[in-house]
């Protein structure tokens, strides 16, 4: 997965520690849609997309830099990516914001 996707705008990047000694990769990107579950068994609100922006913070691999594995659930502000990032098990305490400062 590249950092940013068609539709979305970088707002943060930076980097974390994983295991406390691999720096790794982090930004988080703004998007127009808040992407839903897509299981018919959800309601509609969790099943559906909707049109709305979203924040999502997005990982870094542990072995190849600029390369992004995983990511987080949409967020309906910067501050609450930002918050949830930097509060994540095992990473959160090394998140270092490098873009913008």
């Amino acid at each position: 997965m590249t950092m940013v996707r068609t539709g979305e705008t970088l707002i943060k990047k930076g980097t974390f520690l994983y295991d406390g000694t691999v720096e790794c990769d982090l930004c988080i990107v703004r998007t127009t849609v808040r992407y839903g579950s897509g299981d018919y068994e959800d309601p509609p609100d969790i099943r559906d997309d909707a049109k709305v922006d979203t924040f999502y913070v997005r990982y870094g691999s542990t072995t190849t830099r600029d390369v992004f594995q995983s990511g987080s659930d949409g967020y309906p502000s910067l501050m609450a990516a930002v918050t949830a990032a930097e509060a994540a098990p095992g990473i959160g305490s090394t998140v270092m914001w490098k873009w913008p400062l």
